[in-house]
């Protein structure tokens, strides 16, 4: 606990604070999956996966899983990039939602380590940083999102591994003949969310915590799209280490011009 105490106090001199609640603008794709039990290698990043919480017996099989690329545009800390897995939902083995099932993100990696710090000390999210790639800039508003839009995510320059070969790669292609709809999170996740504490890193913005906290998200777009998913895999993605092995259905969901609001945690 005393390392987290002091990762926390030097980060603050690091990086601005942007406390919760968080109200955000966002571009966002989602993939949907089932994830087997136990869960696969690689759903928490190593830092993470040492954590006595972090354990596979909690988590409930046969739960919806979704993994998200957001590309925020307004937000407290400004425009960034993120890729979150939520495998589905952990029943929760103490405080008050004792003998709940609640969502929880295993694995997040964002392109700024502001938004590393702030996630990971207002949310205990375990936030991780990459670079990321895209096809085409963010959908200006007023204007329609491109036809097929492939994300590439890279391990942070200056990693031990070879930046230039991403561990994630996938193609979202626009359903050109269905109609946009109103889509919110709710009917695919628990919008409630449950965090373990999280250790501290040796870079500063990995700052640790010391308690669990529990929160709600929230997120929906008058202006949804159906798209087809395909994600590459092989030798021109990052061996095992960074993002486990997923199958997402064939189809996804583009919000544009969505809204994604995240409150302030409860803590015990």
């Amino acid at each position: 606990m005393a390392t987290a105490t002091r990762s926390r106090t030097q980060a603050k001199e690091d990086f601005p604070e942007a406390p919760a609640p968080w109200s955000t603008r966002c571009e966002t794709y989602w993939m949907v999956t089932q994830l087997p039990s136990p869960l696969p290698v690689d759903i928490w990043d190593p830092l993470e996966a040492t954590h006595s919480t972090c354990t596979v017996r909690d988590f409930k099989m046969g739960s919806t899983g979704v993994i998200m690329i957001v590309r925020y545009f307004d937000t407290p800390v400004g425009e960034y990039d993120e890729l979150a897995i939520i495998p589905g939902t952990f029943s929760v083995t103490g405080g008050p939602e004792r003998g709940q099932n609640r969502s929880r993100i295993t694995r997040i990696y964002v392109n700024q380590k502001e938004i590393t710090f702030n996630g990971r000390r207002n949310w205990n999210i375990p936030k991780h940083l990459a670079r990321f790639e895209f096809s085409s800039p963010r959908t200006a508003k007023g204007s329609s999102p491109p036809n097929e839009l492939t994300v590439t995510v890279y391990p942070p320059e200056g990693y031990k591994v070879r930046a230039e070969i991403p561990f994630f790669k996938a193609t979202f292609t626009t359903m050109s003949w269905t109609p946009s709809f109103p889509l919110s999170t709710k009917y695919f996740v628990n919008t409630k969310f449950v965090q373990p504490p999280i250790p501290a890193g040796e870079d500063t913005a990995l700052v640790g915590t010391d308690s669990w906290k529990s929160y709600d998200v929230s997120a929906w777009s008058n202006r949804a799209k159906l798209v087809w998913v395909k994600t590459e895999e092989g030798r021109n993605i990052v061996p095992k280490g960074w993002f486990p092995k997923f199958k997402p259905w064939s189809f996804g969901f583009m919000l544009q011009d969505a809204t994604l609001d995240i409150s302030k945690p409860e803590e015990w």
